[in-house]
Order: C-alpha cells, then sequence, then structure tokens
C-alpha cells in the first residue's frame, strides 16, 4: 500500500504557509510545490524560512510552523501526490467519514466503547456495499457456532445491582439510589406553590 496525501489538505497546509502573501502568492506556492516534487526537506525549510521573515505577527508565524510541521511530517505522501499528481485518483474519504461513520455515529450525543464502534461501523460499510443486512443476521444464526461459554445468562434486577457494587467498589453502593439536586430557584417555586396550594 503507498500512502499519498490528499490534494486538500497538501493545498490547505500550503496556502497556511502562503496566506500572508500579497502579489507574490502564487509564485511562492509553485516554488514550495517545486520543492516538495523534486527537491530534499532542506530546500523546502530554507523558503519556508524566507516566507517566515516576512512576517512580524505572533498570528503569522504560528500558522506558518502549522504548515511547515504537517508537510514534514507527511513528507513522503506529499512528495508522491505532486509527483504523480496526474496518475493519482481522486479521493472520498471526507465524504465517507461525513455520510458513512459520522451520521450515525456522532451527530447525536453518543458514548461507544472502542468494540463498539469497530462494529458499527463495519456494518456500516457492509451495508452501503450492498449487503443484506437481513441475510447477515440469517448467517450469523445459522452458520456460526458459539463459543464454549459464551452462552448468555439472563440476570435479575437484584444480581445486576450486585455486580455494578462490585465492579465499581466502594462507589457502587450509589448505584441504587437515584441522585438529584434542584436549583434554589426551583426550591423556592416549590415551596411557595405548596404553601399557597395548602391555603
Amino acid at each position: 500500500m503507498t500512502v499519498i496525501l490528499d490534494e486538500f489538505h497538501l493545498e490547505k497546509y500550503l496556502i497556511k504557509l502562503t496566506s500572508h502573501m500579497k502579489d507574490s502568492k502564487e509564485d511562492a506556492l509553485d516554488e514550495l510545490r517545486a520543492a516538495i516534487r523534486s527537491k530534499t526537506k532542506q530546500d523546502f525549510e530554507e523558503i519556508v524560512d524566507r516566507l517566515e521573515d516576512c512576517l512580524v505577527d505572533e498570528t503569522g508565524l504560528k500558522r506558518i510552523a502549522t504548515g511547515r510541521e504537517y508537510i514534514l511530517s507527511n513528507w513522503t505522501a506529499a512528495k508522491l501526490r505532486l509527483r504523480h499528481q496526474n496518475r493519482v485518483k481522486g479521493s472520498s474519504t471526507e465524504g465517507h467519514v461525513s455520510h458513512v461513520l459520522s451520521n450515525r455515529m456522532s451527530s447525536r450525543p453518543m458514548g461507544w466503547s472502542i468494540t463498539g464502534a469497530t462494529k458499527m461501523a463495519k456494518l456500516r460499510a457492509y451495508e452501503l456495499n450492498g449487503g443484506d443486512m437481513l441475510e447477515l443476521v440469517r448467517y450469523q444464526k445459522r452458520d456460526l457456532q458459539k463459543a464454549a461459554g459464551a452462552e448468555y445468562d439472563v440476570l435479575s434486577s437484584a444480581q445486576m445491582i450486585q455486580s455494578e457494587k462490585n465492579r465499581h467498589g466502594e462507589l457502587g453502593k450509589y448505584t441504587e439510589y437515584i441522585s438529584h439536586s434542584m436549583s434554589l430557584q426551583n426550591k423556592k417555586i416549590v415551596n411557595f406553590n405548596a404553601h399557597i396550594w395548602g391555603l
């Protein structure tokens, strides 16, 4: 597998390096691309140093440092992107992450375990690649043997509370109680209403 930097991120960080340039911005971008394509990291850094010398504000220096670090840490992938520009097919990674994963897994406040997130991601990919979810369930029931000891135990509520107490140690003693608090304003309203209704 060959890792090639996507064009969107490469351009984003090149623009960070040159956004303070006015009329010579395109020339600076071309020089940076040429350095990445066919020169060394040292050549690239020399160009970035010259661009940095044109700046005096702290924000611009931070922006250049971010762009420099990103490109240098992805140097080989950026080099391959620019060397083989015409042969590299576009990628829809950002769109896939948005529509396949984020849409289901982070658009509403949810908490996921690593195992649950991995399984959900695989199921989403399976379905969107044309997989039949009903057939998958049938296959699992029909063809997959349960591992020894994987039978399900049905626990009573008392057993679940005891399990939580054991799992959480000293803090587990609070699992069977509902905790709540009211703001001072709400307490005043409740007391006032109780007094009025009592008249």
